[in-house]
């Protein structure tokens, strides 16, 4: 696999090309906004090209390196929530940064790990996470209902994690009198409160939430078939068979038919005519066939 470096622009450039649809919708899911992303010019990366403001950043773990997609508050695009997201909020913002890890990176750096949050200053961010004169970006121009901005994706970032840290001065401790009793008396700290674990999941998962993989076998395109009945005849049989011929099933019309994928049964249901079509109404849906395999162990000789 080629090195996650600047010198990967015109791959970048090109997938978000292929991506930047997806990515779109992927956008308005998570910020609650209609908005349509478009890919700007690739270049070396400068601190004149960020912005000293507020703003979202998603950081994707390529390997040992990373790259980080950065969104300014003054686009207006960014929801309050996302300063102080709570678990639904953190929940859609973990899935905006693996989509768009997907969706806006070359194949061959597909993302290992993703994070998203508010930083303070974006300048002073990508600063923190190591990107200089050996760092290219892509221009990503954002517009939608609530206002319009230039995102930005920067790589590599070779200390990404460090896009998070906040940059305010620990507080000194006040000097305390040692003459005085009364002050010194030394204090325990307090637990720490428990972090509540993160809400689950119940029901069907929405295909919006699923990763970009997942979403293209879904679109494969397989032959389904539903089967009346069947019977086996004799090729003599068959050969005599013309127009007009009937042919006698066992099966009863009131017995359900078969829904088949691939030649194995998925479901069952019954028929149904639909103003002058055929259909199949579903009432049973069928579990893949268990099969169990006996294992054998060593036989002791004595």
């Amino acid at each position: 696999m080629a090195d996650f470096t600047a010198k990967i622009k015109e791959q970048v450039v090109a997938a978000c090309q292929v991506g930047k649809d997806e990515a779109s919708e992927a956008l308005s899911r998570a910020l609650g906004s209609s908005m349509t992303l478009e890919v700007g010019e690739a270049g070396a990366y400068s601190a004149a090209v960020a912005q000293e403001e507020a703003g979202l950043a998603i950081l994707l773990k390529v390997d040992l390196e990373a790259a980080v997609i950065l969104i300014p508050e003054s686009s207006g695009l960014l929801p309050d929530w996302y300063a102080a997201p709570d678990p639904t909020g953190e929940s859609k913002l973990a899935t905006l940064a693996q989509e768009l890890g997907m969706l806006l990176l070359p194949e061959e750096f597909m993302p290992l790990d993703f994070k998203a949050g508010k930083i303070e200053n974006i300048r002073a961010g990508l600063k923190k996470a190591g990107c200089g004169d050996a760092s290219a970006c892509v221009s990503l121009p954002l517009s939608g209902e609530n206002g319009s901005g230039e995102a930005l994706l920067v790589w590599p970032a070779p200390q990404g994690d460090a896009i998070f840290k906040s940059s305010a001065a620990p507080q000194q401790p006040t000097d305390t009198p040692k003459n005085d009793p009364k002050l010194n008396v030394e204090e325990k700290p307090k637990p720490a409160a428990a972090t509540p674990p993160p809400p689950q999941r119940t029901g069907a998962a929405d295909y919006h939430q699923l990763p970009n993989y997942a979403k293209s076998l879904l679109k494969i395109a397989v032959e389904v078939n539903v089967t009346l009945a069947t019977k086996k005849m004799r090729i003599s049989e068959i050969t005599e068979l013309g127009i007009g011929s009937i042919i006698q099933f066992d099966k009863s019309c009131e017995e359900s038919i078969d829904l088949e994928v691939g030649e194995h049964r998925i479901a069952q249901g019954e028929a149904v005519k639909i103003g002058d079509k055929f259909g199949m109404r579903v009432t049973n849906v069928l579990l893949p066939e268990e099969r169990f395999i006996s294992i054998k162990g060593n036989r002791r000789v004595r």
